[in-house]
């Protein structure tokens, strides 16, 4: 009986419901904002083609003293059927607990909005898990099921999982694991995360139970990402622990550090460190950055088509005032003659002529004068359209450095300010804002 109890406490990993790498260490298995094993259902909101490989040291679980080293491999990959959205995941673990080997292929997968009601939804997810343990020479081999569901009401998540549900009994007295249930609310703000867990274990041997609270706080940066700081308090009938954690996202991966201490005495340290790269995820930076050059030079070609617009508008204006000189002056010189027609005895058939002259010359000054008039309207239409052009850019531009907030997670606080802002400056401005403000109107609702 005592080896049956110490040989089940080597195999308690496979329920899932432990610590195997920084995220379930620095979240106490809380579910926030990561996928997580303990709730099958949690891999569906990932989006991208995704990969983490973890280390993880681990001394004492939440129902217990453990030594043994972990090394994870996990693979996301989504995909849509039937107009809905799923995620399938595979994971390789192979744990050294005590000299002894454990090895775990993990398949499985889950939804995402599967039901949908506008803000609120359901999902549901499912594992299968094949577990091979080497022990004294002997290679055992089981299979394990776990179901999970999730609901989000609000800012409120709502998970609820079974794990090893199909976990019997061994006439033999060497292989049982606990048969886990899991209950867990997480409450959503902007850039923070607050849950809480409860989780049930049980077997014909041995049981625990564990309460855990965990917080999980977004920390941006202008240009180089972001940090998330994590905390957990786990306390139980086994085992209490306080652990924390930091994660450095920069778009394409993220790196995690997580450790936690046992509070109980003797006390036990925990660690891991994860490195996840979200393959299919669009480097947003490098993609602004490209943006900002392109519109630079656009900018630049459009200033210097302003600028030779304007020095052709002033040359212009400068030949149509010299030619309005040159039709005063012989508009002045025609009535002269007229006057002289009238006041003087004088060859009246020289001055018709020298006035059927001057009228011609005065026909072509004005006709040119029509044509510079015409240019000169055309080169002011251009230079307004040139000029609608740049705004147009420039607006853009700012609603291009919007979306890349908001694809940073930017608060909404900070969005909406953000779109008054832009919408504000821009209203005025004879261009499309529509985009901008049809997105404040959403953050509005």
């Amino acid at each position: 009986m005592i080896f049956a109890i110490c040989f089940i406490l080597n195999l308690f990993a496979i329920s899932d419901d432990s610590f195997y790498n920084a995220y379930s260490i620095a979240y106490s298995n809380t579910l926030l904002d990561y996928p997580l094993k303990s709730n099958p259902v949690s891999y569906g909101n990932i989006r991208h083609l995704t990969t983490t490989l973890s280390y993880a040291n681990v001394n004492f679980q939440p129902y217990g003293k453990e030594n043994s080293s972990l090394r994870v491999f996990s693979l996301y990959l989504p995909d849509v059927k039937y107009g809905k959205n799923f995620t399938y995941h595979f994971s390789y673990e192979s744990s050294y607990p005590d000299n002894e080997k454990i090895k775990i292929l993990n398949i499985g997968g889950a939804s995402y909005h599967l039901l949908d009601f506008e803000k609120d939804y359901l999902d549901v997810g499912v594992n299968f898990k094949k577990a091979e343990i080497y022990e004294s020479g002997k290679k055992i081999n089981k299979n394990f099921y776990d179901i999970g569901f999730l609901a989000r009401k609000n800012d409120y998540l709502f998970g609820l999982s079974f794990l090893n549900f199909n976990s019997t009994y061994d006439s033999r007295g060497s292989l049982k694991v606990f048969k886990v249930k899991k209950v867990s609310i997480t409450r959503l703000w902007n850039d923070f995360s607050l849950g809480f867990d409860f989780a049930l274990r049980d077997t014909k041997y041995n049981y625990s139970n564990t309460l855990s609270l965990a917080f999980s706080k977004l920390i941006r940066t202008y240009r180089y990402g972001y940090f998330r700081l994590t905390g957990g308090l786990t306390t139980g009938n086994k085992n209490n622990s306080f652990s924390t954690g930091i994660f450095y996202n920069r778009d394409v991966y993220e790196l995690g550090l997580g450790g936690s201490i046992g509070l109980d005495k003797p006390s036990y340290f925990n660690n891991s460190i994860s490195f996840t790269i979200y393959w299919g995820r669009r480097d947003v930076e490098s993609d602004y950055e490209r943006i900002i050059k392109r519109e630079v030079k656009y900018r630049k070609d459009l200033m210097e088509e302003l600028i030779n617009a304007t020095k052709r508008e002033d040359k212009l204006r400068k030949e149509i005032a010299k030619m309005q000189a040159e039709i005063d002056d012989l508009v002045y010189k025609i009535k002269l003659l007229e006057d002289n027609l009238k006041t003087k005895d004088v060859e009246k058939n020289r001055i018709e002529e020298e006035k059927e002259r001057i009228k011609k010359s005065l026909d072509a000054i004005v006709e040119r004068q029509k044509r510079n008039e015409e240019e000169l309207k055309n080169i002011e239409e251009k230079r307004k359209l040139e000029q609608k052009k740049l705004t147009e850019t420039e607006f853009n531009r700012e609603f291009e450095n919007y979306l890349r907030l908001k694809s940073n997670n930017a608060s909404k606080d900070v969005l909406i300010n953000y779109l008054k802002k832009l919408i504000l400056s821009y209203q005025d401005k004879d261009i499309d804002i529509s985009r901008a403000t049809i997105e404040l109107q959403k953050l509005l609702k």
